[in-house]
C-alpha cells in the first residue's frame, strides 16, 4: 500500500481545483487534513487527478476547519465564477 504524499504547491493545488472544478469531481476530491503530529495545523489540500497518492496544498497552515474550507472555497470560486453546479447530482 502506498503512502498519501503531500506537495505544498499552491499553483498545483489551484490548477487541481480547476480541473476537478471542470470535470465535476471537485466534491470528491477535496479536503482538511492535519499535519503529522500537528492536530492543531490544518491544511487545505485536493487530491491529484492523475495519482490519487499525492494531495497538494495551497502552501497555508490554518488553525479552524472553517478557515480551511474557506481557503477551498474560495479556490473554487476563482475556478468557477459563474457558479455552476459543481455536480450533476445536486440538480436532482
Amino acid at each position: 500500500m502506498n503512502l498519501a504524499k503531500i506537495k505544498h504547491d499552491a499553483e498545483a493545488f489551484h490548477a487541481e481545483i480547476a480541473m476537478r472544478v471542470y470535470d465535476e469531481s471537485v466534491t470528491d476530491a477535496i479536503d482538511v487534513i492535519t499535519r503529522d503530529g500537528e492536530p492543531e495545523t490544518l491544511l487545505a489540500v485536493v487530491r491529484s487527478l492523475v495519482d490519487f497518492n499525492v494531495y497538494y496544498s495551497n502552501q497555508k497552515n490554518y488553525k479552524t476547519y472553517q478557515h480551511a474550507y474557506a481557503a477551498i472555497g474560495a479556490a473554487i470560486d476563482k475556478a468557477n465564477p459563474e457558479h455552476q453546479p459543481l455536480n450533476k447530482h445536486w440538480n436532482k
